[in-house]
């Protein structure tokens, strides 16, 4: 691929990872301007956009810079742009996955009906419940990931190669160089980036499913007191869709990951499609779930706005459901 050709190609995947996002972050930062109030499904839309937005510039800065200079993996220190970016990577990505995961549990506590108290009373208060679990996860995300500007290369290296080697240089595995159990860490980022939000994202889709088809063969026996299924239905569709988004971009990352580790070439076109996906894909479906968003986008397109009464029946609104 020539010069050109990359640039054109990573023109266009921050092109697909970023306008979406940007698109949904100012109108419902409007909206809450009008409205003059913070909904809970709109703090999630400004979270999950916000740092889909940074993951993907932090991506694509962090392929300029390897695509500059293939050998930076063997600078020693390491340059603090590429801690950031590491940084601003996974921060963002942890925040985002976790976003959605609170989002599928908002979603299942209000619409599914529980017979136990103790549902009952999270039901009642699951605004502040989700508001404050959404406001954890960035603090934590923050903390969590801040031993990644200690990443350095290993000290055996500066030993065994020399500066007229770095053409044919194969570089180490980076380092942390504060003291600190490695092993134990990585375990914990993988199970907080993988098998934690997944346990509440499954289940939780699956309640709804389930409550979905209940309320199906409610409405085929004209029981009386049963909202419209349409919104069940697009918030189902919404939350198992995100999911899997969530699992593919995983899939696709750990495999980057795997392959780099055992000294295999993959190029980070790779990594960057992956996040660009991800980004894109979220922000399309928040967008198609959120009827003030979708009316903007067609106004933006000059096209005709679909009716108030359709629109309600079909999508899911800003404010809690």
């Amino acid at each position: 691929m020539t010069l050109v050709g990359h640039v054109l190609f990573f023109v266009a995947l921050v092109i697909v990872g970023v306008s979406g996002n940007i698109f949904n972050l100012i109108f419902t930062i409007q909206q809450q301007v009008k409205t003059r109030s913070i909904q809970t499904v709109g703090l999630i839309l400004n979270v999950i956009s916000i740092n889909n937005i940074i993951l993907v510039l932090a991506t694509f800065a962090l392929v300029v810079s390897v695509f500059q200079n293939p050998q930076i993996w063997c600078i020693r220190p390491y340059p603090l742009a590429i801690r950031t970016e590491i940084y601003l990577m996974m921060s963002c990505s942890f925040i985002s996955f976790w976003a959605i995961a609170w989002l599928s549990l908002f979603y299942c506590i209000k619409v599914v009906n529980f017979s136990s108290e103790c549902f009952r009373a999270l039901k009642r208060n699951i605004s502040s419940v989700i508001n404050a679990a959404v406001l954890l996860s960035c603090v934590l995300s923050s903390l969590l990931f801040f031993p990644m500007f200690s990443l350095d290369v290993a000290d055996s290296m500066e030993n065994n190669h020399n500066v007229n080697d770095i053409a044919n240089l194969t570089c180490p595995q980076p380092s942390f160089t504060i003291q600190m159990n490695t092993n134990a860490y990585a375990a914990v980022i993988i199970c907080l980036l993988c098998p934690i939000p997944l346990m509440i994202m499954l289940p939780t889709s699956i309640r709804m499913v389930v409550h979905l088809c209940a309320h199906t063969l409610a409405l085929k026996k004209n029981q009386t007191q049963v909202q419209g299924s349409d919104s069940y239905l697009l918030v189902c569709k919404i939350t198992i869709s995100l999911v899997g988004v969530y699992m593919s971009t995983l899939c696709i990352v750990a495999l980057f990951i795997i392959i780099r580790l055992i000294g295999q070439f993959i190029t980070y076109h790779t990594l960057a499609s992956a996040f660009s996906f991800y980004s894109g894909m979220t922000s399309l479906l928040l967008t198609a779930s959120n009827r003030y968003l979708k009316e903007k986008l067609w106004s933006l397109f000059c096209c005709r706005k679909t009716k108030e009464q359709a629109s309600q029946s079909q999508t899911v609104v800003t404010a809690d459901v």
